[in-house]
């Protein structure tokens, strides 16, 4: 199942505040420090267990990242290095609802890794500038491995994001 808040609206308490439901979030929604350098915080408040997944973008391209898309991180090796990252998560994810847990994964509107409804599409590549982009339909890269790896095994989920979804920049 996959929801989503109305854009701008912040998600203030995870999927339910059920103490069986455990909130699974992108990093930079509790950690903004790892967002691309200009981007403004993402509200949001969980309530009850959660758990903060990795940011693929910061460990693989550093704080100091330009905003990219989707289709520049859409290559074998950044895929490989998502699947290395989530394999423990997926783990404990696992055991977690074979115990009973419901899991809500939160992921960020537009993000080229971490968008679970829209992500970002548009840059060809040349020299740093700005350049425009889009928001588009579909998953961002490390939240479509998470996701697959999920389904593969039969880990029952339900799946929304937040925060604004804009024309330009970057949501990572």
């Amino acid at each position: 199942m996959t929801s989503t808040t109305k854009p701008g609206e912040s998600r203030d308490k995870g999927c339910t505040q059920e103490e069986k439901e455990i909130t699974v979030a992108a990093h930079c929604l509790l950690n903004p420090l790892t967002r691309v350098k200009g981007l403004a915080p993402v509200p949001f408040r969980p309530e009850g267990p959660t758990v903060q997944l990795p940011c693929p973008e910061a460990l693989y391209l550093g704080l100091e990242r330009w905003a990219v898309t989707r289709n520049q991180l859409d290559v074998p090796q950044f895929r490989r290095f998502c699947r290395d990252l989530i394999e423990d998560y997926v783990d404990l994810l696992e055991m977690l609802a074979r115990e009973g847990a419901r899991l809500c994964i939160v992921g960020v509107a537009g993000s080229p890794s971490c968008g679970v409804i829209t992500t970002s599409s548009g840059y060809t590549g040349g020299l740093p500038c700005v350049a425009e982009h889009a928001r588009v339909a579909g998953r961002g890269v490390f939240m479509e491995e998470l996701l697959e790896e999920l389904e593969r095994r039969n880990v029952p989920f339900q799946s929304e994001e937040v925060g604004k979804k804009e024309d330009t920049g970057s949501d990572s």
